[in-house]
């Protein structure tokens, strides 16, 4: 968690970045190190694990489930996709930014940002956007990536939904970036089941879900999923964020 430093310090620290130089070696532009493990949760649809050099450690899983399509009543929009519901939960003793009434806060703005990147939907790859670091986050402009029409199943009907959880268990900076990177690299590591739609006639149709591990769908769109770059101003200078 990063803490108080000393005028001498402070001094030191903005002299190396201003000569890109910082005080664990690295340029501006440098991430930490990043470990990102994939398949860590199981008896879910797809799951990883992203640490960054510094503390944060976020956990992130994707479960599938059948449900019906959400279509709204004004635009009739909605009926030939399928969903993602996200949720994003900072454990209060990752940092005691997480404690307290604020905590809740910061969990709904985290969640909205994700379900506004992920449910937005389009072939072109996501737009750029930029956030603030542990705390309210810009709204963002652009599209998950997602095809959310590939997760439909019967159109008006049923479809699948994608649940993606997201756990904050401790925090270093860099959340946002370890956030998403997560997300990308869980539904990169999921598998939906196949399914098989027969058509009865008069508007009737029945599925079947294909029990076999081994033919399963990827999620479709997912190369252009959208990531965050969190960076600080320094002077004249931007730094990819650090415990500095």
């Amino acid at each position: 968690m990063p803490s108080l430093i000393s005028p001498a310090e402070r001094d030191y620290i903005l002299k190396g970045i201003e000569c890109n130089v910082r005080a664990d070696g690295r340029q501006r532009p440098d991430y930490r190190e990043v470990t990102i493990e994939t398949g860590v949760v199981s008896q879910t649809s797809g799951s990883a694990r992203v640490r960054i050099a510094g503390g944060t450690d976020v956990l992130v899983s994707v479960k599938a489930e059948i449900g019906p399509v959400q279509v709204d009543p004004e635009t009739g929009d909605g009926a030939d996709k399928g969903q993602i519901v996200c949720n994003v939960e900072c454990a209060p003793s990752a940092s005691q930014q997480f404690e307290g009434r604020g905590a809740d806060d910061l969990n709904n703005e985290l969640t909205q940002m994700m379900s506004r990147f992920l449910s937005h939907n389009t072939n072109t790859p996501a737009h750029k956007s930029s956030s603030t670091e542990a705390g309210a986050p810009a709204a963002p402009a652009g599209p998950g990536g997602i095809n959310l029409s590939k997760l439909c199943i019967i159109p008006g009907q049923q479809c699948w939904v994608l649940f993606v959880d997201a756990l904050v268990m401790d925090y270093g900076g860099n959340l946002m970036d370890a956030i998403f990177m997560g997300t990308r690299a869980a539904i990169y590591d999921t598998r939906i089941p196949k399914t098989e739609v027969q058509d009865l006639g008069d508007g009737q149709f029945e599925f079947e879900v294909l029990d076999d591990a081994e033919d399963t769908d990827i999620v479709e769109g997912r190369e252009d999923m959208p990531i965050c770059v969190t960076l600080n101003k320094v002077s004249d200078h931007f730094t990819i964020l650090s415990l500095e």
